[in-house]
Formats: C-alpha cells, sequence, structure tokens
C-alpha cells in the first residue's frame, strides 16, 4: 500500500519535459489522488483499496435501472484507451457524474492536440428544443440501427418498434454507460410515451444534433470559448465525450473533442511532431501501441492498385443517376464488346435506361452494353464532371488511374463509378483531404503510414465486394480527392512509400479522428 502511494505522490512531484512526455514514463493505469477524493466520503485509504482500474463506468443501480444485455464488441488490443492530457490526472473509474462535468467545463486543461477549437465546446438547448430533436432524430436512428435502440418495458431493456414522437415530453436525460476515457457509450432518455436507451456513440451524437445545435469550442488553456459558432445546426455532435448540465429549463452540454476518440487523434500528431519532438514512427507506435512498420510488398495478398467506388456530390450516394467525364487526352472507352477511343477535351456521358448502360459522346449516342466499361487515358488525368468536391484548382475532381463504371448492384437504374489507381497515388488524393498540408512534413508522414495501412486493411476485409471495389471516397473508408493535391503530402507519401503497420503480423485496422477530449477511447467501447 505505502509503495503505491509513494509511486503516485511521485508522479505529483515530476515535471512535464519533452524529454519524459516522449519516453512516456507516466503508467496510464493508476488512481490519482484527486480522482479518489473527488468520489469518496470515506478516507483515502479505504477508497483507493477499494477501487480498481475498470474498462467501462456503469451508472445503471445508481439510477435504479437493470443492466442492459447488449453484447460487448471484442477488445483490439492495439486501439486502446491512451491518456493525451498532460496533466497528473489519470483515467476515470468512478461513476461520480460531477467529475465528468467539471472535467469537461476545466478550460484550463492542456493535452496534446488542445491547440484545435475542439478540444472543449459547448451549446444549449431549450427543454423544448431538446424534446424536438429527440422526438425527430430517435426514429430515423432505430430505422437504420434497430438493434441499437433499447425501451424500458415490464423491468427490462428490450427491443421494439420505435413510432412517431417516441418519448412525448422530455422528462430525464441521463449517461447510463462511459468508458473509462469518459465517451458515452449509452445514454437514456424518458421521457411522457415512454424511456429509451441509446447505444453507441455515433447514434448518441446523431441523437443530439439538429438545427438548433449552434457549438462554441475552446483550445486548451484559452480559458474562454469562441464567439461566434465553430459549427452551426450540426447534424450531429462533435464527439460523445460530454456532460450535461441542466439549469431550470434549459441543458446545458459541455464536451471535448472531434471524432470517435479511437487510435490517432490527428491534432494530437501535429502537437507531438511540431511542438514534443516526436518523429512519426514514435508517434505510429504511441497510438497503434505493439505494432510495428513493415513494407506491403512482404504481405502476401495485397495488389499494387486499390479500387475505390466514388460517390455522387456531398458522398450521399454510390448510385450515380448520370456520369460525365472528359479530359485534355484521348480516352479509351471499352469492354468485350466496344472499343471507343475519344478525341481530346470531349464530353462522354454515361447513363442507365432499360438495363442498359447508353453511351454518348458529345451528346450523341454511340453505344449501349450491359457490362462493365473501362475507361483510359494513358497521357492524363479524368476530369468527372457529374460530380462536385471541394477543389480550388479545379472546377471538377480529376483523377489519376482508370474508371470501370457498371450498372448498379443495388439498382439496375442507376450507375456505379469505380476509380482502379495505384495505391500510393491513391494517396496523393487521401492526405490533403485528411490532414492539412500546414501540420507539416512530419505529421504528414503519420498519416501516410496510417492512410495507407487503414486502406489496405480495408482491401483485404474486402467489405464491398458485391460492389466491385475495395473502399469508397467518404468518411466510410477515408476521404479521397475532396480537396487539390499538395506538395508536402506527395513528399511524405514518397518518404513512407510501401510502409505499413502489423500487429501479430495482420494488418492493422490504423482508425484515427481529429481532435481528443484528453483521452483516447478503446475501440471496443465504441463499435
Amino acid at each position: 500500500m505505502k509503495k503505491g502511494i509513494i509511486i503516485i505522490l511521485m508522479g505529483m512531484l515530476v515535471g512535464c519535459s519533452s524529454q519524459e512526455i516522449k519516453k512516456e514514463r507516466l503508467e496510464q493505469n493508476k488512481i490519482s489522488y484527486e480522482e479518489v477524493k473527488d468520489t469518496s466520503e470515506n478516507s483515502f485509504k479505504e477508497k483507493y483499496e477499494k477501487l480498481s482500474p475498470v474498462e467501462r463506468i456503469s451508472f445503471y443501480k445508481q439510477y435504479g435501472y437493470p443492466q442492459d444485455n447488449f453484447p460487448k464488441s471484442r477488445e483490439i488490443e492495439y486501439l486502446k484507451a491512451i491518456k493525451e492530457t498532460r496533466g497528473k490526472k489519470e483515467f476515470f473509474y468512478s461513476p461520480n457524474k460531477k467529475t465528468f462535468l467539471e472535467f469537461y467545463k476545466d478550460l484550463t486543461i492542456r493535452g496534446y492536440g488542445d491547440n484545435s477549437n475542439y478540444w472543449r465546446w459547448t451549446f444549449s438547448l431549450s427543454e423544448k428544443e431538446l424534446t424536438s430533436l429527440i422526438n425527430r432524430n430517435l426514429p430515423l436512428i432505430a430505422d437504420k440501427r434497430p438493434r441499437e435502440i433499447l425501451i424500458y418495458s415490464n423491468g427490462q431493456w428490450v427491443r421494439k418498434k420505435v413510432g412517431k414522437d417516441p418519448i412525448g415530453t422530455l422528462k430525464e436525460i441521463r449517461v447510463m454507460e462511459r468508458g473509462k476515457s469518459g465517451v458515452i457509450i449509452k445514454l437514456m432518455v424518458k421521457g411522457s410515451k415512454g424511456t429509451y436507451l441509446i447505444i453507441k456513440e455515433q447514434n448518441i451524437r446523431g441523437l443530439l444534433g439538429g438545427k438548433y445545435v449552434n457549438i462554441y469550442g475552446s483550445k486548451g488553456g484559452v480559458n474562454k470559448y469562441t464567439d461566434k459558432p465553430i459549427s452551426k445546426g450540426a447534424s450531429s455532435l462533435p464527439s460523445a465525450y460530454f456532460a450535461i448540465e441542466k439549469d431550470k429549463n434549459v441543458y446545458k452540454f459541455y464536451g471535448g473533442g472531434y471524432g470517435h476518440g479511437v487510435g490517432m487523434s490527428q491534432w494530437g500528431v501535429y502537437d507531438l511532431t511540431n511542438n514534443f519532438g516526436y518523429n512519426y514512427k514514435e508517434v505510429l507506435q504511441r497510438y497503434y501501441k505493439g505494432t510495428k512498420i513493415i513494407d506491403k510488398n512482404k504481405v502476401p495478398g495485397l495488389g499494387d492498385k486499390i479500387r475505390v467506388g466514388i460517390m455522387t456530390t456531398g458522398f450521399k450516394s454510390l448510385d450515380h443517376e448520370k456520369i460525365v467525364l472528359t479530359s485534355t487526352r484521348h480516352m479509351i472507352i471499352h469492354n468485350k464488346y466496344i472499343n471507343i477511343e475519344t478525341k481530346n477535351k470531349d464530353i462522354v456521358s454515361f447513363i442507365s435506361k432499360n438495363g442498359m448502360i447508353n453511351i454518348y459522346v458529345n451528346h450523341k449516342l454511340k453505344a449501349k452494353t450491359r457490362y462493365p466499361i473501362k475507361i483510359e487515358c494513358p497521357k492524363a488525368m479524368i476530369s468527372v464532371l457529374s460530380i462536385k468536391r471541394h477543389h480550388r484548382k479545379f472546377n471538377y475532381p480529376t483523377y489519376r488511374g482508370d474508371f470501370e463504371i457498371r450498372l448498379s448492384a443495388n439498382n439496375n437504374h442507376k450507375l456505379t463509378l469505380i476509380n482502379e489507381i495505384d495505391i500510393e497515388r491513391y494517396l496523393y488524393q487521401v492526405l490533403p483531404s485528411e490532414m492539412p498540408e500546414g501540420f507539416g512534413l512530419e505529421a504528414l508522414k503519420v498519416q501516410a503510414v496510417a492512410a495507407r495501412t487503414y486502406a489496405l486493411s480495408d482491401y483485404k476485409k474486402n467489405r464491398y465486394k458485391n460492389l466491385g471495389f475495395h473502399i469508397t471516397d467518404s468518411t466510410q473508408s477515408q476521404v479521397y480527392n475532396n480537396l487539390d493535391e499538395n506538395e508536402t503530402s506527395r513528399e511524405a507519401i514518397n518518404a513512407t512509400k510501401g510502409d505499413i503497420l502489423l500487429y501479430n503480423n495482420e494488418l492493422v485496422d490504423a482508425k484515427y479522428y481529429s481532435t481528443s477530449s484528453g483521452y483516447g477511447a478503446n475501440a471496443d467501447n465504441i463499435w
């Protein structure tokens, strides 16, 4: 017992030099004096001996509800909760809601990535506004993920159909389970018409988003929120790291972070590489513990090219009504039955009609086919005129590699657009969309290895096999060709060419997100 207290006290006395931070000498599973004091009415000694680290914190007993039987996901050893604060405070271990509220309201807390305006955030809703959002959003979530919404009935949590205006008037909103990182795993809403349990952070974020949600943010140590909202009418909350305080008929939300919180924090990477002297390999080891970097060519079953499903404007759908392509040089359009060669700057349109793909060149019908079509442009890139992205240098997104167009597997009245491209060249148009050039070369090297690994992990899973590609160009996989390319990103990709992460000889699911709240989450607490 004495030895444990000495270790904690020593941790309080040790300064936070960059070298000490770099070596990560502070153990992440210790309980600090402050954490014990906040949750204790007995002596420090009694409570310390009683407490033990847990991965999830339950509030069910405290609020008088039975535990639900929703199954837990499997643990992923390299995607474990990580401490991102730079102070003495460790993870949360006790069901004391005051501790969480104080943590998310504290604008003085510093940590890796606190340069982001989403390090801390807040917004308020009237009881009427919050009731309206929940009644609107809950049925939508239940339609998409019915297993993850439970209803309290006859003393237990059960699955039932969620109807219109399911809660009636809101009576209570309570956190029922958190991860030790603070992320909300299960949220209860009780209304005049029923009591519901919303499971998983993505659903919780979506439940509380809508037109009334204007979010104000704060960087670490700034001690005040922004004067203007950093997000207006947010359709989803930045994260599920938050606490709620009710003041009469107003609900005040205090939170931190942006994203699911698993794996690598991009703003954390920026901070570590620019302000604390980490190199990209050290950062990767910090966020994906126990992994090793290896050349992808040493892993069986990985090809040099990847197939990307291209979505419509706004990343709304994989099914296209019409696809229009052009290039500054000639294109070759072919399959087993057709062979068309265009001229420079010709406009080629593809439209599905009566189970056939109709091909028009400069508005003139040239061919019909029911089979997939390949489009090649050996001497230039191909622009897609039928979709818009956020480019500044081009009016329309322009791609390397080849295209394939086929009838949609979901709806043969629509089309699927697939870009087949070398994995390294694919990354040229991923990194600018996922990390700003201003984060610097070393940070972009981290992102390059993570993005390459993430893409090839999905390649191996082949979850879009029935649709004809490996990954999408949206956040369903990772964002591709949404912003202009840049020189620093290309340099980072070339410097890490072929580098991927393995854990126990398996490709790592290299999850990443924008901003930490002070702690990263266990993957099994999120999915």
